[in-house]
């Protein structure tokens, strides 16, 4: 273990996750504990397992026939649970859902796909649209402090990608200010090293504002967990038909995605969430805003 001198970030980075920098192997001069180590501390697999070649935890080999089979922890689930359990204890969650219309951002997907080599995803336009709701709604990209609100100036968007190891949450940082094709190539390349396991620690610990989406499984609508000292947490849910009036009180068919904001009562109140939902809905219900 380390116990020695750390570096500033290798500290920050602990205090995120919960763990001690004496826990910690040091590979710094004189075993001094950086930021590398706190992150391969956190992705190693359980020493009393078996290693599969792609570097995972192995299941604990169990009896024939028996009845049930031990998966050893990772650190990173470890430490993931610990953190969730607390967050979900110690933060006063609520939620507020609304549903938004696809039809016209698939419309633009379309087109932007159309133009060149570059594709954009749907959750491309999400982060998109979530980062220019919060600069209208600033409160939400926020967290709370003992004596403060801290309000951040950039929105750095966490994207919460499941790993072999547990969950992680690559950020793309600036995304306010960051265009489609920008985010789209940046999560692509975010998303592949943090199944790859070669994230570092400063790109997966942090960021201001976090987006779930389990779209893509099916499922319609779910809540999320926030992802403490961060306000907000939005939760996607998949697209699905249906039948809605229009403007003119005709009936007509579209596309409507749920999307839940998960929120700290603490800094977010109902009017405020309220307003950063109907903020997300305008831009991917005009997605032409995303584009400015």
């Amino acid at each position: 273990a380390g116990g020695g001198a750390a570096s500033p970030l290798a500290k920050r980075l602990a205090a995120q996750m919960g763990v001690s920098v004496s826990d910690v192997r040091g590979s710094g001069p004189g075993g001094r504990v950086i930021a590398v180590d706190v992150a391969d501390m956190l992705t190693a697999a359980p020493t009393q397992a078996t290693a599969t070649t792609d570097g995972a935890a192995a299941a604990v080999p169990a009896a024939a026939a028996a009845p049930f089979v031990d998966i050893p922890h990772t650190n990173i689930r470890k430490i993931t649970a610990k953190n969730m359990l607390a967050n979900k204890n110690n933060n006063p969650h609520y939620y507020v859902s609304m549903e938004v219309e696809m039809d016209a951002a698939a419309a633009l997907r379309r087109q932007v796909n159309g133009i060149g080599e570059h594709k954009v995803s749907v959750n491309d336009l999400i982060i998109r649209a979530c980062a220019v709701a919060l600069k209208e709604v600033p409160v939400c990209n926020s967290s709370w402090r003992d004596e403060c609100v801290r309000q951040y100036s950039a929105a750095d968007i966490s994207v919460a990608v499941n790993t072999e190891r547990g969950l992680l949450t690559p950020i793309v940082f600036g995304a306010d200010s960051k265009s489609l094709v920008e985010i789209s190539s940046e999560v692509k390349e975010l998303a592949a090293r943090a199944k790859e396991n070669k994230l570092k620690p400063e790109e997966f610990l942090g960021g201001t504002f976090t987006i779930s989406n389990l779209g893509m499984l099916g499922v319609k609508h779910f809540t999320a967990i926030i992802n403490d000292p961060q306000a907000c947490i939005l939760a996607v849910g998949g697209s699905e038909r249906k039948v809605v009036p229009n403007e003119a009180g005709d009936l007509v068919v579209k596309s409507v995605m749920t999307v839940t904001l998960s929120s700290d009562h603490r800094v977010v109140d109902g009017v405020l969430a309220a307003t950063f939902l109907q903020a997300f809905k305008k831009n991917m219900e005009e997605p032409l805003r995303l584009l400015l």
